[in-house]
């Protein structure tokens, strides 16, 4: 039988785009449903409760003005419950709700995950949610595309990997 060579570093499998995505996609999911109810009094007022999404539609295009402040903020504080959720699970936990479903999970560089670490790597999926930042969200995603790593990942010192 071979001796194990004790230089060979051991293989990780990357994640697939798609395991990634989907798990953003459910924890997305998660927090406007958390979201929608905390402000639906305020969107009903705004818009009615009896409207097709067509119409839905059409009040908010016709309205935008007096709607965009309202809209601003809910943006603004889905980003931060965004950011406190990525943050928190992942700083307890290692992984979100949808990173659970996927069995998958962040891992660190260094000896131990600290808290710093979790909330830089989360900025961008915070800022998904608000229109005027995206382009940070959408940096993010371009650089991954080319190098299989998120740019707040590198920055950070973490990665995901499948548990």
């Amino acid at each position: 039988m071979p001796k194990k060579n004790q230089n060979m570093v051991k293989y990780k499998e990357q994640v697939s785009v798609w395991k990634r995505g989907f798990a953003f996609i459910i924890d997305i999911i998660i927090i406007q449903f958390l979201i929608n109810l905390s402000f639906n009094k305020i969107l009903e007022d705004s818009f009615g409760s009896d409207k097709s999404l067509i119409e839905l539609f059409n009040t908010g295009i016709e309205n935008y003005s007096t709607l965009q402040p309202k809209l601003l903020l809910i943006s603004i504080v889905t980003a931060i419950a965004a950011l406190i959720y990525f943050t928190l699970m992942e700083f307890k936990l290692r992984q979100t709700l949808g990173k659970m479903l996927f069995k998958i999970k962040v891992v660190q560089y260094t000896k131990k995950l600290d808290f710093l670490q979790v909330l830089l790597r989360n900025i961008p999926k915070a800022l998904f949610f608000v229109n005027y930042t995206i382009w940070v969200f959408l940096i993010d995603i371009l650089y991954y595309s080319f190098t299989r790593k998120r740019l707040f990942d590198k920055i950070a010192k973490t990665d995901v990997e499948k548990t």
